[in-house]
């Protein structure tokens, strides 16, 4: 089975999952507007319509479904996956390709509700939020983009044959906000890795040296980025509360995952990192070999987008066994239940979340003692990238494959 996967080849997740479906027995071509800067994919880029590479709008994936179309053709591709419904589901519309299966992840569905639920959105805490405080010129424009950006991803989820959702929550978002069939859903999370969490003692050395952690002290990480929608100038009020109060066994990581960093949250970490030793503000992207062997070395770690799909780093922190300090949203809910196999900071406020993780510090091996077990069982069962990306192929073959064999010239 080939599959053409439409996303940015340079992406974290795109690269595991064109893997994954790799190992899994499929053959992949990875397609984009992005020039791929390395080298264990086969990545096609193509010319956009209207653009140049490097230079491209939105305008580009509704003008370019003849260049993609060509290009599946050239590459006798079987099965169009776009991740991410908009823009990339909206680009395998254009095509008019079959059998197209759309992945969802999160911002593409939960950014684009209907009208009676749009107040639910917090403005400055959207994906593309750079202001926390956003202008009345930015409400609007928002407000506006998110019409017309729901009638486009209405569209492509209609024209999808399958589509997965990574969690519960996403899938019922789709059936109730845009009328989807039961038929035409699925919940198909990713997953971890294990064997890429072994790290050799040297390995873990050198980590603990780049980020000064000393012997004996423990691990505080924010892994998911320095933006707006992860709610990132909450949990830095919450690690400078419980850094003020004279706390010296415990190190405080940030990281910026890659994504831009939102400005007042790059001053606050600079802040943070000018005034305490135990601080660390990571802005740029780990390699994964070192976020994997990082990850050995957590005891504690916060995630709490403002909205969320399923969550890689979730994942692989439940899965080393670090404590998950959670805020209380439908994906979460899904997950964790409090003071079983994590914690629920509610209501999730810098004030809160220092009690919290106060509380949890002072006793953090009894708690990673609680909640290792039961989550890496869980893991172990829901949430391995090879099992997951062998039940992708199956569901391609079982419900769509075998009544597409005109794919190609569709």
């Amino acid at each position: 089975m080939r599959i053409a996967v439409l996303s940015d080849p340079n992406n974290f997740h795109t690269q595991k999952w064109a893997l994954a479906l790799q190992a899994a027995g499929a053959e992949v071509v990875v397609m984009s507007y992005e020039r791929y800067a390395g080298t264990e994919l086969q990545a096609v880029q193509l010319l956009p319509p209207i653009g140049s590479p490097g230079n491209y709008s939105y305008l580009d994936y509704l003008r370019g479904g003849k260049v993609l179309q060509k290009a599946l053709q050239e590459h006798q591709i079987d099965v169009l996956n776009p991740l991410n419904i908009t823009p990339f589901g909206v680009w395998a519309e254009q095509s008019g390709f079959h059998p197209t299966v759309a992945c969802a992840f999160g911002a593409d569905i939960l950014e684009y509700p209907p009208r009676e639920a749009m107040h639910r959105l917090a403005i400055g805490r959207l994906w593309e939020s750079t202001r926390i405080q956003p202008t009345w010129s930015t409400r609007l424009q928002s407000g506006i983009k998110r019409r017309y950006y729901r009638k486009k991803v209405a569209s492509a989820l209609a024209f999808a044959d399958l589509v997965t959702g990574d969690n519960q929550f996403l899938v019922d978002c789709m059936r109730e906000w845009f009328g989807l069939p039961n038929a035409k859903l699925e919940v198909l999370r990713w997953g971890v890795e294990p064997d890429l969490f072994e790290a050799t003692a040297d390995a873990l050395q050198a980590l603990r040296d780049q980020f000064g952690i000393k012997p004996g002290q423990k691990v505080v990480l924010s892994p998911r980025g320095a933006k707006p929608i992860y709610q990132t100038d909450i949990i830095l009020d919450a690690f400078e509360q419980v850094l003020a109060s004279g706390r010296t066994d415990t190190v405080f990581i940030q990281l910026g995952a890659g994504y831009a960093v939102a400005p007042a949250i790059a001053a606050k970490c600079n802040a943070l990192s000018a005034t305490y030793p135990q601080f660390r503000f990571v802005a740029e992207s780990l390699p994964r070999t070192q976020l994997h062997a990082l990850w050995q070395l957590v005891d504690l770690f916060v995630s709490a987008p403002v909205y969320d799909g399923y969550s890689a780093a979730l994942a692989e922190g439940r899965y080393v066994g670090a404590v998950p300090v959670v805020n209380d949203i439908p994906a979460h809910r899904e997950l964790i239940l409090h003071d079983v196999n994590g914690w629920i900071t509610q209501p999730f406020d810098g004030q809160q979340l220092a009690r919290d993780l106060e509380t949890l510090l002072q006793d953090c091996k009894l708690y990673r003692a609680r909640y290792a077990p039961l989550n890496r069982a869980w893991i172990m069962e829901h949430s391995l990238m090879a099992v997951n990306a062998d039940r992708f192929l199956q569901l391609v073959a079982s419900r769509l494959f075998s009544s597409s064999k005109n794919a190609r010239n569709s």
